[in-house]
C-alpha cells in the first residue's frame, strides 16, 4: 500500500504542473493570459496533498523527499513532452495527474478510517 500511495503521491504533482504550464508563455500549450493566481493556489493545494499523503506513507523526510523529487523529475519530463508531443502530453499529464490526486484522497481516507 505504501509503494501505491508513494506513486499516486509522485503523480498528483502532474495536476499542478499541468495548470502552471496554460499559464505561462509556453510554445506547446500557454499563452501568458491564464489565471496565475488560481494556478498558484492549485499548486499549494497539490502540494500539501502530496506531502500528507507522502509522509503517512513513508514518514516525514521520505515523504518530502518524494514530493520534491516528484516535482523536479516530472516537471523535467513533462517539459520534454510538451515539445515533442504537445497534445498527447497535455491529455496524458492531466489523466496521470487527476489519478494520483484521486489516489491520494484515497490513501488519507483509508488512512482515517484505518485509525
Amino acid at each position: 500500500m505504501n509503494e501505491i500511495t508513494g506513486a499516486c503521491a509522485a503523480l498528483a504533482s502532474l495536476m499542478a504542473l499541468t495548470g502552471w504550464a496554460r499559464t505561462v508563455s509556453t510554445r506547446a500549450w500557454g499563452d501568458g493570459t491564464g489565471a496565475s493566481g488560481r494556478a498558484f493556489a492549485m499548486a499549494l493545494a497539490t502540494l500539501v496533498l502530496q506531502a500528507l499523503a507522502a509522509t503517512t506513507a513513508a514518514g516525514l523526510a521520505a515523504g518530502l523527499a518524494l514530493v520534491v523529487a516528484a516535482w523536479m523529475v516530472l516537471g523535467w519530463l513533462l517539459v520534454l513532452s510538451m515539445n515533442q508531443w504537445p497534445t498527447a502530453s497535455l491529455q496524458w499529464a492531466r489523466r496521470l495527474g487527476a489519478l494520483g490526486g484521486t489516489g491520494c484522497v484515497l490513501a488519507l481516507a483509508w488512512q482515517l478510517v484505518r485509525a
